[in-house]
């Protein structure tokens, strides 16, 4: 069943699974988020662009109040810590800091879903889901 859920988001996803080319990545209202990837991660939670950290347009993210408690010390069980775009999008960015067992996240690199971001070489990173007709 699973597999099933990952082949049908492969199958949507116009962004290639493994770069190709350059892309600079931005919110849908613009703000720089990434320059390149190394990979898409489709997971039983959807597809994630995996970043490396180098690639993460850091000046143009923050944590936001809500989750600082993520970066504490005796919380180093959290499986990631969560960043969100300085602009209207509020795109939420993973650092990934434990392996989980639903997808192929690596420790120390950076995902964000597809469905929230555009790019310079794709406008659209994956098709949404056709509505249902009645």
């Amino acid at each position: 069943m699973k597999t099933d859920i990952r082949a049908k988001y492969a199958k949507r996803l116009i962004l290639p699974e493994i770069p190709k080319e350059a892309v600079r990545f931005s919110t849908k209202s613009g703000t720089l988020v990434a320059v390149g990837y190394e990979r898409v991660v489709i997971g039983d939670r959807g597809p994630y662009i995996e970043f490396l950290d180098s690639q993460i347009a850091k000046e143009n993210i923050s944590v936001p109040p809500s989750q600082s408690w993520r970066l504490l010390p005796k919380y180093d069980h959290c499986y990631y810590w969560e960043y969100r775009t300085n602009d209207e999008a509020f795109v939420k960015l993973y650092f990934q800091k434990k392996e989980v067992d639903y997808a192929d996240y690596k420790i120390g690199l950076w995902y964000v879903s597809p469905f929230h971001l555009t790019s310079d070489v794709h406008p659209v990173l994956i098709e949404e889901l056709e509505k249902e007709k009645k």
